[in-house]
């Protein structure tokens, strides 16, 4: 599966999604996938089960809706 967006830097932003006591949150971000899923991973770890990662949202620069879902990396 191919994760790769053709963009240039700052095109894009990856939200990464977790989930905390029920409720959907954004636990990292960056401007490239492999960022925020690394930075995902560490928030989950420090969290010591408090927190979910689920997948990264991609988003626009500038916009406020999601253009697509992807899941985290294994």
């Amino acid at each position: 599966m191919s994760i790769h967006i053709q963009s240039r830097l700052g095109d894009y932003l990856y939200l990464a999604m977790g989930d905390c006591n029920g409720h959907k949150v954004v636990i990292a971000v960056g401007y490239t996938y492999g960022y925020a899923d690394k930075k995902a991973k560490q928030f989950e770890d420090a969290s010591q089960g408090t927190v979910k990662y689920i997948d990264i949202s991609v988003v626009k620069s500038g916009d406020k809706e999601k253009c697509k879902t992807l899941e985290k990396l294994v």
